[in-house]
């Protein structure tokens, strides 16, 4: 479903992305390491149509993903009802006045009926344990009660392909290990798991492949 064609990257001439070639696969979790600057937040946004390769392709279910296709406002909203991110520092992301609104904004914007709104929502709460706090504000939770809101929110738009960036970073000992069954709970051969982490006990765990991205910007399996 995701095919990189030897894509590279450089900002302002310097290199963050180098002559990659993969492909990502429905039903597989993927789980992407890596030093500090070697390119996996910049290969994320490209996964997530927010910048374009310098060079070479990426496919999307056989479409060539790029900054004109992008800009036909059809062609991106099917990409990203696709795509699901939960960004690692999760607050970013939310900005609604309670929980439950957050989970039902996106499921406004696909044009949902109400009925199906309201069994999605309150679907997701349960699922994520949300329910003592449906009604707080987002930015008024802890980091791992924003990062279950996040994920509730991306989850119940049911996109096939969910891509986390540091899901357990800044969490503590029981919200990792919440985050982790969860995880493994949502593998599942109709949806693709992309995830970067520095924590190689947590990939070890969670992944079916684990890739690193080198500090030259390339990808490897390790």
């Amino acid at each position: 479903m995701i095919d990189l064609q030897d894509i590279s990257y450089s900002y302002r001439n310097i290199p963050a992305l180098c002559h990659i070639t993969y492909r990502f696969e429905m039903g597989k979790c993927y789980c992407l390491q890596g030093p500090n600057g070697c390119g996996k937040s910049t290969l994320f946004r490209i996964l997530n149509g927010l910048r374009f390769p310098s060079s070479g392709k990426f496919l999307f279910d056989g479409k060539d993903i790029t900054e004109k296709t992008m800009k036909k406002s059809d062609f991106a909203k099917a990409f990203h009802r696709q795509v699901g991110f939960v960004f690692q520092h999760s607050e970013i992301q939310l900005f609604c006045k309670t929980v439950e609104d957050e989970i039902a904004f996106g499921l406004h914007q696909l044009g949902l009926s109400d009925t199906e709104i309201h069994d999605r929502v309150e679907h997701y709460i349960t699922l994520l344990h949300l329910e003592n706090i449906r009604l707080r504000a987002p930015f008024n939770l802890s980091g791992g009660e924003q990062k279950r809101c996040a994920l509730a929110a991306v989850l119940a738009m049911e996109p096939p392909v969910l891509i986390l960036d540091e899901p357990i970073s800044g969490l503590d000992e029981e919200g990792q290990e919440w985050v982790t069954s969860f995880i493994k709970e949502l593998k599942s051969p109709d949806r693709m798991i992309i995830i970067a982490t520095h924590q190689s006990s947590f990939a070890q765990e969670v992944a079916d492949i684990q890739l690193r991205m080198t500090k030259e910007h390339r990808l490897i399996i390790k």
